[in-house]
């Protein structure tokens, strides 16, 4: 999905610039082309919108797996109050399944939660959005915000295919990547944003950002929820490796589709990762993480004996060999996280007033710079909802301006 570059000026820009294609930015572009369609009475509202995605996919922090595309290696679950998203699936005609380890009511969506993504991204014009852009640079103008942002970065060691940068012009930008993200020298703001707005910034942590998710997925189902909640309480109890959590990623209950696999969240030891590319480090992590589960798991994995630092073969009284593992380290995405080597998980975000604020005012009055993103949100940061809900409330705002 590479679209051309919009053609604008700074007597002509765009209505909307946003920079960003996780689940907040495309929510916003939805929303938008919801209010180009809704044909508002007496005002022809017609707003032109683009956005601009860093990586070479659209979803940002929600991502599925590369072999079944349909377990979540980012952002999964639900909770009862969580009308905004609850609300997005039923628009979307999607289906969720209990998560039935856990006793708080929380689902998973049926096929991934890449599935908001591709339905709301079916309703846009893929002209609207270009791909492998990297915002350098935003300096305001009297009525007008410039952009410069490269393209082809991804593409760096093919010769053939040199980055090339580009300028766009809009009347507005949202700022939807992860607060420390959006910070010099990442990203040139020409006037400064304001000294309130970066201290936050900095202070805030990226939700996912020190992550690292493994699915292992098997031919056949070998546990049950009395399995996964005993699990859990034994990788709580010792606290002696990697692993903080996991969970039932199946779905065979619902559609009988085969999908049999659980899903972990560790945070790896960097140090055991170096010198490694990326199959090795894959296949490494996967190892490391086994050899914690089996070594705190029930007493009849207790006769595996590990006959070398990372066996390919787990115990048979514990587990059966498993198909297929993937492997996703949020760390290790340049436009999630700012610490390839994390040593900590961090606190998850909390409600900030002042990531939320706008930045900058046109000479006609208007806010130039808005933010959004699942840390900006004031009820539920750090979650779907809470990407949704910043969405939201930026559109609230725009109506306010527009109307």
């Amino acid at each position: 999905m590479m679209s051309s570059i919009p053609e604008t000026t700074a007597f002509s820009p765009l209505s909307v610039l946003i920079i960003g294609g996780g689940l907040s930015g495309i929510a916003i572009a939805h929303e938008l082309v919801a209010i180009q369609k809704s044909n508002i009475k007496n005002h022809n509202i017609s707003p032109r919108w683009h956005l601009l995605e860093s990586q070479n996919y659209i979803g940002g922090r929600i991502k599925s797996d590369n072999i079944t595309k349909q377990i979540d290696m980012g952002g999964a679950w639900i909770w009862p109050s969580q009308q905004k998203i609850k609300k997005l699936i039923r628009d979307l005609k999607l289906t969720t399944i209990r998560q039935c380890e856990e006793d708080d009511g929380r689902v998973r969506i049926q096929g991934g939660a890449s599935r908001i993504i591709e339905g709301m991204t079916a309703r846009l014009n893929d002209q609207c959005i270009t791909l492998s852009a990297t915002v350098i640079e935003c300096v305001k103008m009297d009525n007008a915000v410039k952009v410069t942002f490269v393209t082809g970065l991804s593409n760096i060691s093919d010769s053939t295919v040199p980055p090339q940068q580009h300028v766009v012009y809009t009347e507005r930008i949202v700022c939807t990547v992860p607060p420390r993200m959006s910070l010099p020298p990442l990203i040139k703001w020409d006037p400064p944003l304001s000294s309130a707005k970066m201290m936050a910034q900095k202070q805030t942590n990226t939700w996912m950002a020190s992550v690292t998710k493994v699915m292992f997925m098997y031919h056949k189902k070998h546990w049950d929820v009395s399995w996964l909640i005993d699990m859990k309480r034994r990788i709580r109890f010792y606290r002696n490796g990697p692993v903080f959590d996991l969970y039932d990623s199946c779905f065979e209950e619902v559609d009988h589709s085969n999908v049999y696999a659980f899903t972990v969240f560790a945070l790896l030891d960097w140090k055991d990762q170096k010198n490694c590319d990326l199959p090795q480090r894959d296949e490494r992590s996967a190892s490391v993480i086994l050899n914690h589960l089996i070594s705190i798991a029930p007493s009849q994995s207790s006769s595996f004996q590990t006959t070398h630092q990372y066996p390919s073969v787990q115990s048979e009284t514990w587990m059966p060999q498993y198909a297929f593992y993937f492997v996703h380290h949020w760390s290790q995405v340049k436009s999630i996280s700012d610490d390839p080597r994390p040593e900590f998980v961090g606190l998850h975000p909390r409600p900030n007033p002042t990531l939320s604020q706008p930045e900058w005012k046109s000479a006609n009055g208007n806010n130039m710079v808005y933010f959004a993103g699942t840390e900006s949100d004031l009820r539920s940061p750090g979650l779907m909802e809470g990407a949704l809900g910043s969405a939201y409330r930026v559109i609230e705002e725009f109506k306010e301006t527009w109307l």
